[in-house]
């Protein structure tokens, strides 16, 4: 199944364009088609709203230094990792400080010395002269230490004794000076034989020496030397071995630093989270290291975010979310039925709304703390988003108004940071406000409605501080008045854009409805100089179409006004029409009756057209169309089965029936009701209660069993409450007077009076259809009579 949607869908945007195969319809033709504009309204809706509610569109966060005071809450509009740097650089230092200084240990200084001293002591160094022999091991003597050992022969024993005194010492290792070396070796050093890279560790007390200890336990050593060696000797070799004698322990600073940076980077770095809506600084609050932190991490988060990645998927998401609300309200909510201008003007109030909130958010943000010291989470509260649902629901419908309401306050509560609880009151509040603007008669239900949404966004406040233990806080005063404010602004501007939308989409509300139904129109001062008859026609099914919407809770403002304007195209041919005619000879009886009945018929047209060059609205203009339906025209298609010849010509009913279509919606079937109503009493000569209630509850079982109320959604039990309204209102137009008694001196007058008057001209033809022989009221069951 979502294979073949899908193919469809390709099939609807990508035509086949080759030249063998069935061209696709061009882009025009496509662009005039009312499904294809619906699916281009929703993809440019759902791009633009992408557009408003990318991250592209905000203000860079503010500048903070350590001390200064938070002038408006900043919150995390996602889940962010921030790295702990204190807690990072505690570590990485704790890793740092257990690194071994390292020491390389150079054997070959044991080594060399050793030759050295052997080479010195051996031929044919024993024949050398002094200067020749300093030069070559270089060792220096003095004169006196030369004759020494020049006496001794260059006796080997004293180079043994002098590696005897020095191997101890160059094996376990000297530095230079144990009170320069790195400060980090309190913990130990690392000593590394440079050419096996053995290394070992040494810890305090270390076992090498530096060369001063080295010299002194070199001393100490000579002191105990045999003293068969004799002192001379034991005096020189011990002034070899200091000789000898030097650090071969050096500390290698590069290898020791490459350690360092290695712990450092195996360490890793410690982090904790920002949670999606969490409040990273409240205004008011003294900013501390920790808040600069997590600032910073949000700065860096946007700019590591792929801005072209997130437009296409919030446009990709947002369009989805449109077309299965779309689709699954036009489906299974039978008052959702949106046309083209319909889904249109829900775009551009959609688009509307959300993007004055998001202007109004980027100037909160600006004026958080700044004006009158009332922080920006105040602000929110003041914009009336409740005001897109209020004007759907005056201009639409109620059902419209809510899915309206669902999806401006997901965006709004997207755009504001994800918050469950600015759902909740945007939501609650567009609801409130599109209920209160239901049945807008008078400009002041609208701000009736705004003292209302007030009301509720003060009680949500104070329900959501209560909740979350904030009752007290200093800024709840600011977010009550911001609240009821914020009601207030949503009526005043429902007030001021329903004239506009009025204008630019051709609505016809409420108010305009109020408009229309001045009695200084100029249709209906043309009907009264015109067409009286039709006028006082008007009037009295408008009182009686009100009565019928009022008993079935439909629009009564609309069927009133419809029913004022659904004659208006008698004003083309009013002498055509009985109530018109003043008792004068009638214009039908020189016409055949097909030629009456386009006449009769035409005025249905001629209202269409005269309420499109006069702006009336396209509401009352569909009553105007189908205030008839496509009822029989009785009285001329009876007179024409009269004078029927069925051999040379046969009478079609159809061609005696009103053009259509049957009214679609009960304001449209009570006009009906009302019009055919009216009209029949008319007729009665004697209209007593009980007559009236007969021939009412007659007529509209008769529409009823024409089928001209199957559209309209009118029960069985809406057309007996419409017949009970109707019977009140007729029974006190046709009450009776009693004759008062005329007094025996005015008697003369009387008389005198009554030879005057002409008896005729108050004489009058009723226009009645003949009775159908063959059946009539008692062969209809009666529908809605208990």
């Amino acid at each position: 199944m979502m294979k073949k949607s899908f193919k469809e869908l390709v099939r609807r945007f990508f035509p086949s364009q080759t030249t063998n195969g069935p061209k696709g319809r061009s882009w025009k033709k496509r662009i005039q088609n009312p499904d294809d504009q619906k699916w281009f309204i929703g993809m440019g809706t759902a791009f633009l709203l992408a557009l408003l509610l990318s991250p592209s569109f905000q203000l860079p966060l503010r500048e903070y230094k350590v001390g200064d005071i938070a002038t408006k809450e900043i919150k995390s509009t996602q889940d962010i990792l921030v790295e702990d740097r204190r807690s990072t650089q505690e570590k990485r230092g704790e890793a740092e400080r257990s690194v071994f200084s390292v020491y390389d240990f150079d054997p070959n200084i044991w080594t060399d010395v050793e030759n050295r001293i052997r080479s010195a002591f051996a031929p044919p160094a024993t024949s050398m002269k002094k200067a020749e022999w300093e030069a070559s091991f270089r060792f220096t003597l003095s004169e006196r230490d030369w004759q020494i050992l020049e006496r001794i022969k260059f006796n080997p024993s004293v180079g043994e004794t002098s590696l005897k005194l020095i191997a101890p010492l160059l094996k376990r290792g000297i530095v230079n000076d144990k009170d320069v070396l790195d400060p980090d070796v309190t913990r130990g050093v690392s000593v590394r034989n440079i050419q096996t890279r053995e290394e070992k560790r040494d810890v305090p007390p270390f076992n090498f020496f530096d060369l001063k200890e080295a010299k002194s336990r070199l001393r100490a050593d000579a002191d105990n030397l045999s003293p068969a060696l004799g002192k001379e000797a034991a005096s020189l070799a011990f002034k070899l071995s200091e000789h000898a004698l030097r650090p071969n322990l050096t500390f290698n600073k590069d290898e020791t630093e490459v350690r360092k940076v290695e712990i450092k980077e195996r360490v890793n770095p410690v982090f904790f989270q920002i949670k999606r809506g969490e409040v990273v600084l409240r205004a008011g609050e003294r900013v501390q290291e920790e808040h600069l932190l997590k600032i910073e991490a949000l700065k860096k988060d946007k700019e590591k975010s792929h801005l072209f990645s997130i437009l296409i998927g919030l446009a990709l998401l947002t369009f989805f979310i449109l077309a299965t609300l779309h689709e699954y309200s036009t489906k299974n909510i039978r008052k959702i039925s949106l046309s083209t201008k319909d889904l249109l003007f829900f775009s551009t109030t959609l688009l509307g709304v959300i993007g004055l909130l998001k202007i109004f958010y980027l100037i909160a943000d600006i004026l958080g703390g700044e004006f009158l010291a009332i922080p920006s989470s105040s602000y929110t509260y003041l914009f009336p988003i409740a005001a897109g649902a209020m004007l759907i629901r005056i201009v639409i419908n109620s059902e419209v108004a809510i899915a309206f309401a669902i999806l401006a306050s997901y965006f709004a509560a997207s755009l504001m940071g994800n918050q469950l609880f600015l759902f909740i009151f945007t939501f609650a509040g567009s609801l409130i406000g599109a209920h209160k603007v239901a049945r807008c008669e008078q400009r002041s239900i609208l701000i009736k409605a705004g003292v209302f949404i007030g009301g509720a966004n003060v009680l949500m406040i104070l329900s959501y501080n209560l909740m979350i233990g904030t009752f007290f806080k200093m800024t709840l005063l600011s977010d009550v008045v911001m609240g009821f404010l914020g009601g207030l602004l949503a009526s005043v501007l429902v007030l001021g854009m329903t004239p506009i939308v009025e204008s630019l989409f051709g609505y016809t509300t409420d108010i305009k409805l109020l408009e229309l139904a001045n009695m200084d129109n100029p249709l209906l001062k043309d009907l009264i100089l015109q067409a009286p008859g039709t006028y006082h026609h008007s009037i009295f099914v408008a009182s009686l179409a009100e009565a019928g919407a009022k008993s079935i809770a439909a629009n009564p403002l609309l069927a009133r006004v419809s029913a004022y304007y659904h004659d208006i195209g008698k004003l083309k041919k009013p002498l055509y029409f009985i109530e018109n005619a003043g008792g004068r000879e009638s214009k039908h009886d020189h016409l055949t009756p097909t030629m009456s009945s386009l006449i009769l018929a035409s005025h249905v047209k001629d209202g269409v057209e005269m309420a499109r060059e006069n702006r009336i609205g396209e509401r009352i203009i569909h009553i105007i169309q189908q205030h008839h339906g496509t009822s029989l025209i009785t009285f001329f298609y009876q007179k024409a089965k009269e004078k029927e010849n069925p051999e040379m010509d046969s009478i079609d009913e159809e061609d005696f029936r009103y053009p259509g279509p049957k009214p679609q919606t009960k304001e449209a079937g009570i006009v009906m009701l009302a019009d055919a109503v009216e009209a029949a009493t008319r007729t009665l000569s004697e209209p007593t209660p009980s007559r009236i209630k007969g021939l009412v509850q007659g007529k509209i079982q008769k529409i009823f069993l024409d089928g001209q109320l199957e559209n309209c959604e009118l029960t069985l039990r809406d057309l007996q409450k419409i017949e009970e309204s109707f019977n009140p209102i007729l029974n006190a137009f046709f009450h009776k007077r009693i004759e008062y008694p005329i007094l025996p001196s005015l008697e003369p007058n009387r008389k005198k009076n009554h030879e005057d008057l002409d008896p005729k001209s108050t004489k009058t033809y009723p226009f009645r259809p003949k009775k159908d022989k063959k059946g009539g009221q008692k062969d209809i069951g009666r529908l809605g009579t208990s």
